[in-house]
């Protein structure tokens, strides 16, 4: 027995050097009750009383088992524990640990590690989607920067386009404004031309009549000066 126990002690404590980086990811207990934990033996049997003569409650106690804390008796080396099933009795301190086991602890960081592990690949997830949305992001923010820059040409062709328009809108005014002055000054011409080739025609009209005038004087006249002449001839 005590060739067993020695050779126990020393698998736990290799156990426990392996295991002590592990015991430092192991939460404290969250509630003020304080448990210890059966150490790494198969069985250890709970009883009535301190001692080994007192009833055993309980013999199957496995290693990792839980029982909450109520006593400890130093000098004797017995520590009173309650039980899952709600059972009081007193275990050998010796058996008893402060701290889960290295199993549970390393089951318990098992589970704590693929915790983190899935929710990295979570969070690996979101950081891939994050990524593909930046991406597009840029891409569409590209995509806006180039039509603006093409809506950019257009508004500056737009305005030049705008100023001509302008400019030849107003060219368009004056030239309007000097051929109407224009047209005014060809219809004053026009009519001064009208009004001369009036006055010409009638002065010709007036010559022609006085013309006429004339003749029919001269004519008038004519035999009388025949007449004259002849009588101073015979004269």
């Amino acid at each position: 027995m005590k060739k067993f126990l020695s050779s126990w002690f020393i698998t736990t404590g290799a156990l426990a050097s392996v295991a002590l980086p592990l015991l430092s990811l192991a939460p404290a207990p969250a509630s003020a009750e304080e448990y210890r934990w059966v150490s790494d033996v198969l069985y250890v049997p709970l009883r009535s009383g301190k001692g080994n003569k007192f009833r055993i409650l309980d013999r199957g106690l496995k290693t990792g088992t839980r029982l909450e804390f109520i006593s400890q008796d130093d000098e004797g080396g017995w520590t009173e524990v309650k039980s899952e099933k709600g059972e009081v009795g007193y275990i050998r301190s010796q058996y008893l640990i402060d701290t889960p086991t290295a199993a549970l602890q390393l089951a318990s960081t098992r589970q704590k590690l693929a915790r983190v592990e899935s929710q990295f690949k979570a969070l690996k997830g979101e950081l891939s989607s994050t990524t593909s949305k930046k991406q597009n992001l840029s891409s569409t923010l590209s995509k806006l920067e180039n039509e603006n820059q093409q809506l950019q040409q257009e508004l500056t062709d737009i305005k030049r386009i705008s100023a001509d328009a302008v400019q030849l809108h107003e060219r368009h005014q004056t030239l309007m404004h000097d051929h109407q002055i224009i047209q005014t000054e060809l219809d004053v011409l026009k009519a001064e031309n009208q009004r001369l080739a009036n006055d010409s025609r009638n002065t010709f009209f007036f010559y022609g009549a006085c013309a006429v005038g004339l003749g029919a004087f001269i004519a008038w006249i004519a035999p009388s000066l025949r007449r004259r002449k002849r009588f101073s001839e015979w004269a």
